[in-house]
Formats: C-alpha cells, sequence, structure tokens
C-alpha cells in the first residue's frame, strides 16, 4: 500500500507541475500541514468509526480517509526534495551582475 500511494505521489509531482510549491519555505510548509493532518487522522477516525452502521462501511471509512491522507504526506515529501535538489543544482545561476547585451 505504501509503495503505490508513493508511485501515486510521484504521478501527481510529474502530472500536475502547476501544483508544486514555489519555494522551499512552502514546501516546508505543506510538509507541516501532511504531518498535522497525519497526526489528526486518529481522532478524525475514533470519531467517524462509531457512526458507522457495519463493519464493511468502517473499513470504506478508514481506507476513505488514510489514502488521501497518507498520498498527501507522499506527495508533500516528494516536493521537498525536488525543491531542495531544483535549488542546489539546478535553475538559474546565482550571485554577480546580470550581463548586458549593449556595447
Amino acid at each position: 500500500m505504501f509503495t503505490g500511494l508513493a508511485v501515486v505521489a510521484v504521478w501527481a509531482h510529474v502530472r500536475f507541475p502547476r501544483l508544486r510549491p514555489g519555494s522551499l519555505l512552502r514546501a516546508i510548509v505543506h510538509v507541516g500541514i501532511s504531518f498535522a493532518l497525519f497526526a489528526i487522522l486518529p481522532a478524525a477516525l475514533s470519531f467517524l468509526l462509531p457512526l458507522t452502521p457495519s463493519p464493511t462501511l468502517a473499513r470504506c471509512v478508514v481506507l476513505a480517509v488514510v489514502i488521501p491522507t497518507l498520498t498527501y504526506v507522499f506527495l508533500t515529501w516528494v516536493w521537498l526534495l525536488a525543491r531542495v535538489l531544483h535549488d542546489l543544482f539546478g535553475g538559474t545561476p546565482r550571485g554577480g551582475h546580470p550581463a548586458s547585451s549593449e556595447v
């Protein structure tokens, strides 16, 4: 399950480039939000599961809440790692003065 969700997160990273955070700070904020959502997951499930009338529906509720949350956790880590690699190795050169084409 974890491998499948990680593959979905990498697919979402590649498929939807407009969703990627534009800065390292935004990527870190997304990681923090995903951890907060994952931390409140047990409380949400303890509230939702007693409301379900059958064990089958309870399993469906667990999967419907856990799968998107874990996918978001994986996606935010992919975003963070991609942002760090982009800032370290990719992008435009930093520093110096811009070159002018005027003579």
